[in-house]
């Protein structure tokens, strides 16, 4: 932390005399308490709470470095105001060698990573490119770097890619920055003609997404490139005509920034995604929704701290889900009911459980469980 130097506070009490100087010392050190909340919280996944304490930090100290840059994380991890991440960033990036290793956001060299986030949803492409390079210095340099955080290289690299896209719907920054386990299975895209095929774009993500994401769309078919970027696509089409009218209804229903892409390119579309996680991407949500708590996952040995779960709280139930047990508590038909049990065993210490949602055995996330209850009570 920063305190004043001890030839500051001779030349403080000196000239203003030891009241002036303990209130400046209890300012400082109120200030830094408070900043040490906010990296808490982003620690703990929770990074609305740290933009609360960020922005009143902020106001006092429009320069400081290290809190320019965990305000410039928080707001792009909630997917806020992207211009605004980029010059918090800049400043940031302008005081590097006063940047400190911040536990949920890692090493001051992660600051060129959420530079490119910051610059890919801007649309500013070259800069997105020069962050890129950036980061690829790094790596190089140190390889026990690159052994540990190489996904933020390669994540990095998905973004630049993607910022090339006319459409650009990018997901949020993942709570817990490492690689997917998912299972992503894919075939060679075959055609059925050597000529041209057209077809409607309607996104392209770097993590891979079940079509049911696409409210009001159906017929979504999935392609991967080699550099890791997933791209949704709706028809087959010989004549251009065919996709310009397919192009309008899907405009129609929302979707302003789709637009025609030849899907034999051989670099955007060379790869078709045929299952994820042993399901097809097109799989939807049937029957009834149910919320769990999830208190931990783990493959076959379980680990000491799961295990004293049990003598903690009452009700775990296990649940096999592909190789994991899941430890999970309650069975809740309301997202309301789910949140108010996890806020109560956060309390009760358990502050890494999290509300995880079901459909006839399946996971499913909490955003598709919504959607689909919403259109199911329509």
């Amino acid at each position: 932390m920063k305190y004043i130097s001890l030839i500051s506070v001779i030349i403080l009490q000196i000239v203003f005399g030891t009241d002036i100087v303990c209130a400046q010392n209890q300012k400082d050190q109120a200030f830094w308490n408070s900043f040490d909340q906010a990296r808490l919280y982003i620690a703990k996944h929770n990074a609305g709470r740290s933009i609360d304490i960020l922005e009143e930090l902020y106001i006092k100290d429009t320069l400081d470095p290290n809190v320019n840059y965990l305000l410039g994380v928080s707001l792009i991890i909630v997917g806020k105001d992207a211009k605004r991440v980029a010059r918090l960033l800049e400043v940031a990036d302008s005081h590097f060698a006063e940047l400190w290793d911040n536990p949920g956001v890692g090493p001051p060299e992660h600051l060129f990573y959420y530079m490119i986030l910051a610059y890919c949803r801007m649309g500013d492409c070259e800069k997105a490119k020069q962050s890129l390079v950036r980061l690829e210095q790094v790596f190089e340099k140190d390889q026990e770097f690159l052994k540990e955080d190489e996904y933020y290289l390669i994540d990095g690299r998905k973004w630049a890619n993607l910022c090339k896209e006319p459409t650009l719907q990018l997901l949020e920054v993942p709570d817990r920055l490492v690689k997917p386990d998912l299972r992503v299975k894919t075939q060679p895209h075959k055609y059925s003609t050597y000529s041209t095929l057209y077809g409607v774009q309607v996104a392209a993500l770097l993590e891979p997404q079940m079509t049911r994401k696409f409210d009001g769309l159906k017929n979504v078919e999935v392609y991967v490139d080699m550099h890791g970027v997933y791209r949704y696509v709706i028809g087959n089409f010989v004549f251009r005509s065919q996709a310009q009218k397919m192009l309008d209804v899907v405009k129609s229903e929302g979707y302003v920034d789709a637009f025609i892409v030849n899907i034999t390119d051989e670099d955007r579309y060379p790869l078709e995604v045929v299952a994820l996680d042993q399901k097809s991407p097109k799989s939807q949500i049937r029957g009834d929704v149910e919320y769990r708590i999830q208190l931990a996952a783990f493959k076959e040995s379980m680990p000491d701290e799961s295990a004293r779960f049990y003598l903690m709280v009452d009700s775990i139930s296990e649940m096999n889900l592909e190789d994991l047990t899941l430890l999970t508590v309650g069975n809740f038909k309301s997202y309301g009911n789910a949140l108010e049990r996890r806020d109560e065993l956060h309390r009760m210490g358990f502050q890494d459980a999290f509300i995880v949602a079901f459909s006839e055995g399946r996971k499913v996330s909490l955003e598709d469980a919504r959607q689909y209850l919403i259109r199911k009570h329509d």
